[in-house]
């Protein structure tokens, strides 16, 4: 199993948002280190290729969007898969490791990646929710998303709870035209950041995917949502409650509402032809949440102080006199 290198896309976004929430006005507050949040949480997926509703295992085909017979030779990873009517297809199958495209591997730093079911199984399976399941309370600077072998989803909205999952509430939406926004969020498009917590819709993520010799173009598989970056604040973070209060999250939820669907392909997915909807789904190999710690800029580390619940994370709040105050959650 391999694992995954850091990426350049990744080490900047770190860089940035360190730059971002350290610098403000008069004085540099205490600040805990940048990690992903996201590594060794419990994530959840509604809906996940070769499961049931209930959750008992059931072995699904599926087939890629882009390619055929002319690519099977070209790696050994595609000169394995069937052929069928043309259409180079696999199986989710639970019972096998490397088939198993489970919700843990969208986290897990690995090269696996977690599969939503195809739409031959039904038009309900555009609508997909992945929860991820922080136990306490993070500021949130930035989503990085890699998807696996599918496009970016069309329509979709990043979404956070402070309440434990309590409640929701939407940090972005994402459609493909700015009808869409309209139709999905009664939102305009691509509209200019004003206030510290204005909810955009973009387009920039849900564009037709370019291909390349029929593949998917790596940078077209890739999202980044950064929540801080571009706000009036964003550089007097820890001065500004508005800015701090949006980032705050206990929980993240990616809700996906539609897959990305070529236009030669609308009426066929309408009349459920399967062999083109089986070639239909999400599957994303990589999430990662770059945050830190709620401390207000009294703390400049977060440890983990449970041993029974090693998701907990405690920060050391220190006082002018730079003495320990407490521990906190």
């Amino acid at each position: 199993m391999a694992v995954r290198d850091g990426t350049p896309v990744l080490k900047i976004l770190l860089l940035i948002c360190f730059i971002t929430f350290v610098k403000s006005q008069g004085h540099t507050p205490l600040t805990p280190p940048y990690f992903n949040l996201a590594q060794n949480r419990e994530i959840i997926a509604t809906s996940t290729c070769g499961l049931r509703s209930d959750g008992t295992p059931m072995p699904e085909l599926f087939c890629r969007l882009t390619g055929g017979g002319d690519e099977r030779d070209s790696t050994a990873e595609i000169s394995n898969l069937p052929l069928i009517q043309g259409q180079l297809c696999d199986i989710c199958d639970p019972s096998s490791r490397d088939k198993y495209h489970r919700a843990e591997n969208a986290i897990d730093g690995t090269e696996n990646w977690w599969q939503s079911p195809p739409l031959s199984r039904g038009n309900q399976y555009n609508e997909v929710n992945l929860t991820i399941n922080f136990d306490q309370v993070f500021h949130v600077a930035y989503v990085f998303i890699r998807m696996a072998n599918s496009p970016r989803p069309e329509v979709w909205v990043l979404e956070r709870s402070i309440d434990f999952g309590k409640t929701w509430m939407p940090w972005q939406y994402f459609a493909g035209s700015a009808s869409d926004c309209y139709k999905f969020f009664n939102a305009q498009a691509d509209q200019r950041i004003q206030h510290d917590d204005d909810v955009i819709c973009s387009t920039r993520f849900s564009k037709i995917v370019p291909l390349e010799n029929g593949e998917l173009n790596l940078t077209f598989l890739q999202i980044v949502v950064s929540l801080v970056n571009g706000r009036p604040s964003a550089m007097n973070f820890s001065q500004t409650m508005a800015l701090q209060n949006w980032t705050k999250a206990t929980n993240v939820r990616m809700k996906l509402l539609r897959t990305k669907t070529l236009q030669g392909h609308l009426m066929d997915i309408a009349r459920q032809d399967p062999t083109v909807t089986r070639r239909y789904f999400y599957s994303i190999k990589d999430i990662s949440i770059g945050g830190r710690c709620v401390c207000n800029g009294h703390a400049d580390s977060c440890v983990r102080g449970d041993s029974l619940n090693p998701s907990i994370l405690l920060v050391t709040v220190m006082d002018t006199q730079m003495n320990v105050c407490m521990m906190r959650k």
